[in-house]
């Protein structure tokens, strides 16, 4: 009949209030020195940004896509880097390994700010088994110095990729990637991130930064 509505038609809508289920629950468990902002165009892409403050990547503000896909919460989101980053786990691409982590993924149990808490935790530890980043994982193996030196130009150059606009190839201008259009210090982005939450408590998704 005309009037059936098509189970693939319900599909994002349902997809969609997921979404808004695990954005509700990163705002109460995001990890500390974590940002992230939904794309204005699209639901399935949300932009972040990860401060470290101690560790070999200490004083590195390194920038992230984090992906959705469509049957989602039944497969899991994918995470790439925008900034470099020389890490066992992280992929020459910038995409972070997480099937080690989340070899499976179970709908309701596993969750996006686990994603992202475990992205942080992947600074503070360079695991080399089966590596992602096979010549990043030889390097610790011959000299953890070498990887330090590595790891600190990193941080050098995310800091430097903080002064400029639009360095993320995967979105255009109009996407509301704050990240990629105005680079600012942790500080700002404590205020901003305050002053939305504040003023939005009542509003929807899109209003909400974390």
């Amino acid at each position: 009949m005309s009037g059936d509505i098509k189970k693939s038609e319900l599909e994002p809508f349902f997809r969609d209030h997921e979404l808004f289920a695990e954005y509700k629950l990163l705002c109460n468990n995001v990890p500390s020195g974590v940002y992230v902002v939904p794309s204005l165009k699209s639901l399935q892409v949300w932009h972040g940004m990860i401060f470290i403050k101690i560790g070999m990547f200490a004083e590195g503000c390194f920038k992230f896509n984090l992906y959705i896909p469509d049957n989602f919460p039944y497969a899991r989101p994918s995470l790439r880097f925008i900034t470099p980053v020389f890490h066992p786990q992280i992929k020459e691409t910038g995409e972070l390994n997480l099937s080690k982590a989340f070899p499976t993924w179970t709908p309701r149990k596993d969750r996006i700010w686990h994603i992202l808490r475990y992205t942080k935790r992947c600074f503070f530890s360079v695991n080399t088994f089966n590596p992602a980043n096979p010549v990043a994982a030889e390097t610790v193996h011959k000299s953890i110095d070498l990887f330090r030196k590595q790891a600190k130009l990193c941080v050098e150059r995310s800091i430097k990729l903080m002064s400029r606009e639009g360095d993320d190839d995967d979105v255009s201008a109009d996407d509301g990637n704050v990240f990629n259009a105005k680079p600012l210090p942790e500080k700002e982005l404590e205020k901003l991130k305050n002053r939305v939450l504040a003023s939005s408590a009542s509003t929807g998704f899109m209003d909400m930064f974390v």
